[in-house]
């Protein structure tokens, strides 16, 4: 029997290693610590495994779960987030299974400041300017900071500066670091980094503080400071050995080392721009996939013809982010409207309104006040008050009008589907028949199925729901795309007697259902409301090309 200590990565599931995935996939017990490590990753365990969340387990009650596990010879998977060799308290639960005479292994993962690093798109270490990088933290409510080690004194080489567990502290990072890189020196704050909500503020020491405030950042982030921040993507060149093409070289063309290697004086020579091009802007994760073309681009408003103005997205879904990303690179005068519902959505390119309009009279304004050339409502298909005054608006003010809907799913050999006409016939259907119900149904949906005593309810959202629930419930906040794997994983491990959801459409989130056709769990299916009458697609190729005929091409 083993303990693999595993360094689970900063939140994404694909960042875990492959020897990771492959010891938590066969490990019979896997310990993890709460919320920092992602449902995907616990849910590639086997379905037979011991699951457990450690976050509130005093060090003995972690040590006899291992006891435990070694008297079933089960192995442990021992999940912490980033790697455990930073800030994991690793060392303790060792010394304690040293006493026990059970073995241990230490699997490393990606660090918090790395993903952070990579989202930020910069280099920790810029040649003239920075060559080491210092980790540390602030002492709080954890351990006291060692003498010696306080902010002022650990940077006090000006070096970069990556902090901890210090988001909630982040006036007193300032106090104390001001003196040392000066008021104007960049920082970057990046909360949840590689997940879908990660969150970006840059500014300087000057500054920070109350940017991080505004963004509600409190946890799950690092602090980086230093100059080599303000390098990437301005107006300044870096001088690099490793690209430089005047470095020393001998007769061969190699690379000479030693004394007489290092950069000549002189004019600096532009670093080579990183794979992929200038840095991403903060508000879109690295890993956004591109939109999709279609085989002709929308028009732009200089070709000469009569271009379109400004076009209004009703967003809120990844078609909507796809189109919008889209028009931008075609040069149009793009809005993306958000409901605001969600604290940290995925945003698009492009310019980004989030709030109401006041209904349809108040969007008929603005779309008069800002003049609209069309609007595609490209919101979700159960988000029919926006829809309502989409088309209300349009008909007021003669703004052309587009519905992008996905098509929605439709029954498969295997299938079981309940279809029902709401969400209170779903509940009631759900008490009549069964105790073990997975829903997925999204947060305002819920409130049909409180008050119910009798089910054990595995609840998934994105954000924790405010409304009253059942009252046996265990949620699970995380936002797709999720994989077949998991979806089954899940299930199978709460003993899923019925799943739960809506009629959306797409891919991002269809596992499920393939999920629940594999284990045969029947699916209780919401129809969708009838949608008021609009042209309508279903693809972003199509609502791109539905452009082109409208206001023309370039081409």
């Amino acid at each position: 029997m083993t303990v693999y200590f595993i360094g689970a990565g900063p939140g994404a599931a694909d960042l875990l290693t492959l020897r990771a995935a492959r010891l938590v996939s066969r490990c019979g017990t896997c310990l993890y610590a709460g919320s920092i490590v992602p449902s995907e990753v616990l849910a590639t365990s086997p379905a037979t495994a011991r699951v457990v969340n450690t976050a509130r387990m005093p060090l003995g009650d972690i040590i006899a779960e291992i006891r435990d596990a070694d008297d079933r010879g089960d192995d442990v998977a021992r999940l912490h987030s980033g790697d455990p060799s930073v800030y994991s308290a690793v060392a303790e639960q060792i010394q304690a299974l040293g006493a026990e005479g059970i073995r241990w292994e230490i699997v490393p993962g990606v660090p918090a400041f790395a993903a952070a690093a990579a989202g930020l798109g910069v280099e920790l270490t810029v040649p003239h300017v920075s060559q080491s990088v210092i980790l540390t933290r602030v002492d709080g409510r954890a351990t006291p900071m060692p003498a010696g080690e306080d902010l002022p004194s650990v940077c006090s080489s000006g070096a970069t500066a990556v902090i901890h567990l210090a988001a909630a502290q982040t006036p007193r990072v300032v106090r104390e670091l001001t003196p040392v890189y000066g008021a104007d020196c960049p920082v970057a704050v990046v909360g949840f980094a590689t997940r879908p909500d990660e969150v970006t503020v840059r500014g300087t020491l000057a500054d920070i503080a109350d940017l991080v405030a505004a963004s509600g950042i409190t946890r799950t982030a690092v602090i980086i400071v230093g100059r080599v921040l303000d390098r990437v993507g301005g107006d300044r060149t870096l001088r690099s050995f490793l690209y430089s093409d005047d470095r020393p070289r001998d007769a061969d063309g190699r690379t000479m080392r030693g004394p007489g290697a290092a950069a000549p004086a002189g004019d600096p020579v532009p670093a080579p721009p990183a794979a992929g091009g200038a840095p991403h802007s903060a508000r879109r994760p690295a890993q956004t996939p591109p939109a999709p073309r279609p085989p002709q681009a929308p028009p732009s408003p200089s070709d000469g013809r009569d271009g379109p103005g400004r076009i209004l997205i009703l967003g809120g879904t990844n078609e909507a982010r796809q189109l919008a990303d889209l028009m931008e690179t075609a040069g149009l005068d793009v809005v993306t409207s958000l409901a605001g519902r969600v604290s940290r959505p995925r945003l698009p390119r492009g310019e980004v309104r989030i709030g109401g309009f006041g209904g349809p009279e108040g969007l008929a304004h603005w779309l008069r006040q800002n003049d609209v050339s069309a609007v595609i409502d490209a919101t979700h298909p159960f988000a029919e008050t926006i829809s309502d005054s989409a088309a209300r608006a349009a008909g007021h003010t003669g703004v052309p009008l587009l519905r992008l809907h996905r098509r929605p799913w439709s029954p498969q050999p295997d299938d079981e589907w309940i279809r029902v006409p709401d969400m209170a016939a779903a509940a009631e259907a759900v008490r009549e028949r069964f105790r073990r119900p997975m829903l997925t149904v999204g947060r305002q949906g819920l409130a049909a199925f409180a008050g119910d005593t009798r089910g054990s309810y595995l609840i998934r959202c994105v954000e924790p729901p405010t409304g009253a629930l059942p009252h046996r419930y265990l949620l699970v906040l995380d936002r797709g795309p999720f994989g077949v794997d998991s979806e089954r994983a899940l299930m199978s491990r709460h003993r899923i007697d019925a799943l739960v959801t809506k009629n959306s459409g797409g891919e991002a989130t269809e596992a499920k259902l393939e999920a629940a056709r594999e284990l045969r769990i029947p699916v209780v299916m919401v129809d969708r409301p009838q949608a008021p009458p609009a042209e309508t697609v279903h693809t972003v190729d199509d609502a791109a090309r539905w452009l082109v005929e409208r206001f023309g091409s370039r081409q």
